[in-house]
């Protein structure tokens, strides 16, 4: 496992408040039960993805800002607000804490928050990884014992950090991403989609998210290269590389049994002498799938030896 150090946390997190170095240091068997100190690539798309997220925990209070104007909630949800900053004005008014209404509203009724209720101003990005939503706190609950849903800033203790992010890492299944070389892919599973990355792109002022997280794995790599020791084993294991490669073994598994089902019935349909050339398209097609699979399958084992270090 790597061993993680003040000094490379430092230079990785130079903002972070001295509870948060001592935390990462003193918990490290939090982020090897989690794998994400196994490699050299798991740790910088981890510190990459933690870093944009909350500003290296510099975020005040590790906490998502509430502090919108009508002008920057329309902008960040045009399709939500089509008229502009007045409509924001219009459905929410402008009294003080009319944010808390409009992220009520704005986040109600989805990931876990329940309509009518204040689970969308009370369930805001919290954390290293910004955990957000009521199920996001209830699964942060379940994984750590912090308590979450009653105490939602919990989740923002500076002392806990090492299992509040490593919880979440385990969470979205970022191992495989991060074996698989696919970084794209781990920000969409961190944050969401292109609507959470309209949202980061906004609290981490103004630049683009994808632009950002690869220049800190450009910057975090060479650290993280330098840090001491090393992966558990000299190339990656079997489950490792099945982690990594779950979906494109199952689309052969399923194109080669529709491949073996066509070519029974295009059997049976020769020998009463009926037209095949839908059944033959399919096969076709079935084949041409699995030898696309097997294909990604070899690149993506290629991946994770690459990034096995």
């Amino acid at each position: 496992m790597i061993e993680l150090t003040r000094e490379s946390l430092a230079r990785v997190f130079p903002r972070a408040p001295q509870a948060v170095i001592e935390a990462f240091v003193a918990k490290q068997d939090v982020l090897t039960k989690a794998g994400v100190n196994a490699t050299r690539t798991r740790l910088s798309y981890f510190f990459a993805n933690i870093e944009h997220e909350c500003a290296g925990f510099a975020l005040k209070g590790l906490e998502e800002s509430l502090a919108y104007t009508p002008e920057r909630m329309a902008e960040v949800w045009p399709s939500r607000f089509p008229g502009g900053a007045a409509a924001v004005r219009a459905r929410f008014g402008t009294a003080p804490s009319w944010q808390l209404k409009a992220f009520d509203e704005i986040y109600g009724n989805r990931m876990g928050n329940r309509p009518g209720s204040h689970d969308g101003s009370t369930y805001i990005g919290r954390g290293g990884p910004q955990w957000t939503g009521r199920d996001g706190y209830r699964e942060c609950q379940a994984r750590t014992g912090v308590p979450a849903v009653d105490q939602p800033k919990a989740v923002s203790q500076l002392d806990l950090q090492p299992e509040i992010c490593a919880a979440f890492w385990a969470w979205k299944g970022l191992n495989a991403k991060a074996d698989a070389g696919d970084f794209k892919g781990c920000v969409k599973l961190w944050n969401g989609g292109s609507n959470g990355l309209a949202d980061r792109l906004h609290l981490m002022a103004g630049n683009d998210p994808i632009i950002q997280r690869m220049q800190s794995v450009d910057r975090i790599l060479p650290i993280a290269k330098g840090m001491p020791g090393a992966p558990p084993t000299a190339k990656p294991p079997k489950d490792v590389v099945d982690a990594a490669t779950v979906r494109e073994r199952r689309v052969r598994t399923a194109a080669a049994g529709a491949g073996n089902e066509g070519a029974k019935q295009a059997g049976a349909a020769a020998h009463v002498a009926l037209p095949t050339p839908v059944m033959a398209a399919g096969i076709g097609f079935a084949i041409a799938a699995v030898i696309v699979a097997t294909v990604l399958i070899a690149r993506k084992q290629q991946a994770v030896l690459a990034n096995w270090f």
